[in-house]
């Protein structure tokens, strides 16, 4: 997909404003808020990996985040909370769009975890 159309634009500001959250987590959350900081600091590649991590599509669908298609039709982007333990990564559900984001007691464990997730790709994993 990337070969034949190359790297898409994401726009960071319209995925967080059509994002749901689920499992305990509001907008307001340390977490959530620390989650869309390291988002805005990856480079352009790092976000297509983000989107194909968690969709499985490495673009964005024409008229924005507004309109992600999941498994049954029109599913929101949507972060649900999981329980920390040490070492866990971020895990995804792509037929409903869910990037499952363990609760990190700080952003660089966020960050450091993400980025491990998201370069690893799709080898099947929970622990790194």
């Amino acid at each position: 997909e990337l070969l034949l159309s190359g790297m898409p634009e994401i726009d960071v500001e319209d995925w967080c404003t059509n994002t749901e959250y689920t499992s305990g987590y509001d907008p307001e959350d340390p977490v959530i808020q620390w989650f869309w900081e390291v988002v805005r600091s990856l480079t352009q590649e790092e976000h297509v990996l983000l989107l194909q991590f968690v969709t499985g599509s490495s673009r964005v669908p024409h008229g924005g985040f507004a309109y992600l298609m999941g498994g049954s039709g029109l599913q929101k982007f949507t972060i649900a909370a999981v329980p920390y333990t040490s070492n866990l990564l971020p895990t995804s559900s792509t037929c409903i769009n869910m990037l499952k984001l363990p609760e990190y007691p700080g952003q660089e464990v966020l960050r450091d975890r993400l980025l491990v997730a998201l370069h690893c790709g799709s080898y099947g994993y929970t622990m790194a």
